[in-house]
């Protein structure tokens, strides 16, 4: 196969290539004394290249040790011909070093839906990715053993276009998610890959023991480790905008993502790659 890279024009869309690693630590019951359960969780590259063939990134990634990678969507920008090259190639490199498994944003829901308008170029992509070993989860589980002493199984929501909606509030319907993916085997530890954080209380509810989303980009203004000024919907000062909640036991990580597009700004809000810990503990 040929080599990819984003060359000089991608180079002038991201002059600021700079990005940094979050840390949480996050306590369950459900893992063994002494066990770990550590993730690395992409999302929001938005097309984005950090290095050539996004090597520094995949670096970064690597250096964490993570038993699994988690990509959360939106990892291109969701238009005619899209410019592909930067997630194929971190994908790439990701893969052979760790199992990784890619959950739908609205833009790769996008892109697979209507190829007529924006051309077939995603399904190929996503197809070359699958043989190379990628794990793609549209409204599927996949159950892994991280020897971290109980079943790890990993959720991806592909949410329909109506979720998405710009400038006008939605709401998640009881027992939709039951019905869209199943109900979660208490005796595992879920992760739920949802892109769009708006649902946090269906999640929740739902009975994930971890969230992971992404989408509002930190709200582009970040004034607190949890507020954010903007939603994609155009709501201001969205809840659940960025970084880590608790309710219960349970947890929702939200990336701000390492990319964006649309409005190409960041104020007090570094683009970030989140790595979680899971170890055993209570409610901390």
């Amino acid at each position: 196969m040929r080599s990819l890279n984003c060359g000089p024009e991608h180079d002038r869309l991201y002059p600021m290539k700079k990005f940094q690693v979050k840390t949480y630590q996050i306590l369950s019951k459900k893992v063994e004394k002494g066990r770990r359960i550590r993730l690395a969780f992409l999302s929001d590259l938005h097309g984005a290249s950090y290095g050539r063939g996004n090597s520094r990134l995949a670096r970064a990634v690597e250096r964490l040790g993570p038993d699994l990678i988690l990509v959360g969507g939106d990892m291109m920008v969701g238009e005619p011909n899209p410019r592909l090259e930067a997630a194929e190639e971190l994908l790439r490199a990701l893969v052979k070093k760790r199992p990784v498994y890619y959950a739908f944003g609205n833009h790769e829901s996008r892109l697979m839906e209507n190829p007529k308008k924006y051309g077939k170029s995603f399904p190929a992509f996503c197809r070359r990715l699958k043989a190379r070993g990628v794990c793609f989860l549209r409204n599927q589980k996949a159950t892994v053993d991280v020897g971290a002493g109980v079943p790890v199984t990993l959720w991806g929501w592909d949410g329909p276009r109506r979720f998405y909606r710009k400038l006008r509030s939605v709401s998640m319907e009881d027992g939709y998610l039951e019905r869209t993916l199943g109900r979660p085997e208490p005796k595992a530890y879920h992760i739920l890959l949802a892109h769009n954080p708006q649902f946090a209380q269906a999640y929740f509810s739902w009975g994930a023991d971890l969230i992971l989303a992404g989408h509002y980009h930190g709200g582009v203004c970040r004034f607190s480790e949890n507020r954010g000024l903007l939603a994609p919907n155009f709501r201001l000062f969205p809840p659940y905008c960025c970084g880590l909640f608790s309710q219960g036991e349970q947890r929702m990580a939200v990336s701000p993502g390492l990319g964006e597009h649309t409005v190409r700004l960041r104020v007090h809000n570094p683009r970030e790659l989140f790595a979680i810990e899971i170890a055993h503990g209570g409610d901390a």
